[in-house]
């Protein structure tokens, strides 16, 4: 920490919220301590020689400088292995007999009533397999002084009228800077004091019973508010997911009807060339006649005209029952004229399966569309 560094933060202890502000100017360590609800304070003013001879008595020594450090980081909260807590005398005096083992046996009651208004911020430095408590003792020094606050603001004020007169320099304006900034956080203390007053004058609280009702009723209320922004973050989440999965579906959907299209076409497509073939208006594609006559003309002569027979009637019924084939699967394909027996006739076109299986599935994915 370097010198004159001042820190400040809002910690809960045992339930209640303190405002704790630590000020450490190179030789002398400042605490402070304040009840958010009651604006009860307490402060102390420690130096090193006290620091160091506090961390000797614990068993585990530690410089002016490092402590310092250590209560900063437990104070922003930057490391895990420090910790602070507030504790009263007979806390204090518990945790003693329980250290000492005689977790049993009850601290005698405080005599002194400074004891019992006093305060012990204690430090606790986490290691493996130890816990050291490092007690700083606070003195109970009352709320807030109006009249005090109202002196230091008067005293500020003379100070800036004496700089607005000195020369502008670069350091008087730093100064100037720093000490406006201390005004405008000072006077906002002394109207968060003033109002405080205020409340607790105006508020009669008859026992001690109802304080700690409204202590309950505010945890409660913090605990709802921290499940309720819970709730909120995973509302988030759970909507973004959701538009993300409907934006994926609208891909999706969009994908599908441009397939759809296409096949919608192609069917159309498919069904006007079968139409056409039904109608004779497209030959199948194939050898021709002439090519088949000629092939027929070029074969050799000597073959013996029992064979060429048999090769006729084999093809004649090779013929019989494509045609009957194709009678069976479209009766509306057109009747060829009946050919001669001759080896080198035109054949009538031939049944095409695969022609017949592609229809049979464009027809299928026709249905399936529709439905």
């Amino acid at each position: 920490m370097d010198d004159a560094d001042l820190a400040e933060a809002r910690c809960v202890f045992r339930g209640i919220e303190h405002i704790l502000r630590i000020r450490n100017t190179g030789e002398r360590l400042e605490v402070e301590v304040e009840d958010a609800l009651t604006t009860d304070q307490w402060r102390a003013e420690f130096d090193a020689e006290f620091i160091e001879d506090l961390t000797h008595k614990t068993g585990n020594f530690k410089q002016y400088s490092i402590f310092c450090n250590m209560l900063h980081s437990a104070l922003t909260q930057s490391s895990e292995s420090v910790t602070l807590d507030l504790l009263t005398y007979a806390d204090l005096e518990l945790l003693r007999n329980r250290k000492a083992g005689g977790a049993q046996r009850s601290a005698p009651p405080a005599r002194s009533s400074s004891l019992t208004s006093k305060r012990y911020l204690i430090l606790i430095y986490s290691v493996e397999f130890d816990r050291i408590h490092y007690p700083l003792p606070l003195p109970y020094i009352g709320k807030p002084d109006p009249v005090y606050l109202r002196q230091v603001i008067r005293g500020l004020k003379d100070e800036l009228a004496a700089l607005k007169l000195a020369p502008r320099e670069e350091s008087r304006e730093t100064e100037m800077r720093r000490l406006r900034e201390e005004l405008q956080r000072v006077t906002q203390e002394k109207q968060e004091a003033d109002l405080a007053l205020q409340r607790l004058q105006d508020l009669e609280i008859p026992n001690g019973k109802d304080v700690s009702h409204l202590r309950i009723l505010k945890r409660a209320v913090q605990t709802l508010e921290a499940e309720l922004q819970k709730e909120r973050s995973r509302s988030q989440r759970l909507a973004s997911k959701r538009k993300e999965e409907s934006r994926q579906l609208t891909d999706q959907l969009e994908e599908l009807r441009a397939v759809e299209r296409t096949l919608r076409l192609k069917v159309k497509s498919l069904s006007t060339e079968l139409a056409m073939y039904k109608r004779g208006r497209v030959t199948p594609t194939g050898p021709s006649p002439q090519s088949r006559s000629s092939s027929a003309g070029r074969g050799p002569i000597h073959r013996s005209s029992s064979r060429g027979e048999n090769v006729t009637r084999r093809e004649r019924s090779t013929s019989r029952e494509r045609s009957g084939i194709g009678s069976r699967e479209g009766r509306s394909l057109a009747r060829q004229p009946r050919l001669s027996p001759s080896p080198v006739a035109i054949r009538p076109p031939r049944f095409d399966p695969t022609a017949y299986v592609r229809d049979k599935e464009l027809k299928q994915k026709e249905m399936d569309l529709k439905k």
